[in-house]
């Protein structure tokens, strides 16, 4: 797979998860193999993580996930938890003028409750942590030494996945019983968990480029509010230029 392609067409996936067929552990662990060439902050490497194919143990971490993901986000949408649902839409996808959550949100909303009810199912969860001090302990810019060391291997984990046809979504609802999880994979208390990948075969790999807010208006200029002057290329077109001698 070309760069510029994998660069614009690897999405989070969900709905599309192939849930039947089996992932070879060695095309797992290649993959990995090729996002621990991440850099990492002071080349540390201290980053692990830990791969789940066991079925007793996926199902159980499934369990946790539906849990939370009930707690976290069905809750504040149906009105409880003190969260309305404008609040809750506007932080997944948006809402129309009515405060209804948009088109998009409700897509987002469908996928993240298909795979909070077939998380167990997945033919691999792959969880990563971190072994920096713990955010809660350390000084100014820890969070960023913490997350910005691990962050660029997760992301290299989707680009390399996504070439060998596979795919994920980062998801973070099991860290909200991270005590529960260490427990049942022997994870150190001190270890910092990151995100929970679930990873499979893609059904079908046509995946399309995302609509994003153009760069102007996301990035400033010296100063916070002076727009960057930059007008976005299609990406047709900046796929044209990159293969060009």
């Amino acid at each position: 797979m070309e760069l510029l392609q994998g660069l614009t067409t690897t999405r989070s996936v969900r709905l599309r998860l192939d849930l039947e067929r089996p992932v070879p552990a060695e095309v797992v662990g290649r993959c990995l193999q090729l996002a621990l060439q991440a850099p990492t902050g002071g080349h540390a490497e201290d980053w692990r993580w830990v791969l789940v194919g066991d079925r007793e143990l996926k199902r159980r971490i499934g369990e946790i996930y539906l849990r939370n993901y009930e707690e976290q986000v069905l809750a504040p949408l149906r009105g409880r938890a003190g969260t309305s649902d404008r609040q809750v839409a506007g932080r997944l996808g948006g809402v129309e003028a009515d405060g209804r959550p948009s088109r998009r949100t409700e897509r987002i909303l469908a996928g993240a409750d298909h795979l909070a009810r077939n998380l167990g199912a997945v033919p691999w969860l792959v969880l990563a942590c971190a072994t920096r001090p713990s955010p809660d302990r350390g000084g100014a810019g820890t969070v960023s030494a913490v997350f910005g060391s691990i962050y660029p291997a997760v992301w290299s984990f989707n680009l390399a996945l996504r070439a060998q046809g596979l795919g994920t979504t980062i998801t973070s609802l099991t860290l909200h019983s991270t005590d529960e999880m260490n427990a049942l994979l022997g994870i150190p208390d001190d270890a910092v968990h990151v995100c929970l990948l679930p990873v499979a075969y893609t059904v079908g790999t046509d995946f399309k480029v995302a609509a994003r807010r153009p760069v102007r208006e996301v990035a400033f200029l010296d100063r916070w509010g002076t727009p960057f002057p930059y007008d976005d290329v299609p990406l047709d077109r900046l796929a044209a230029e990159e293969e060009a001698p």
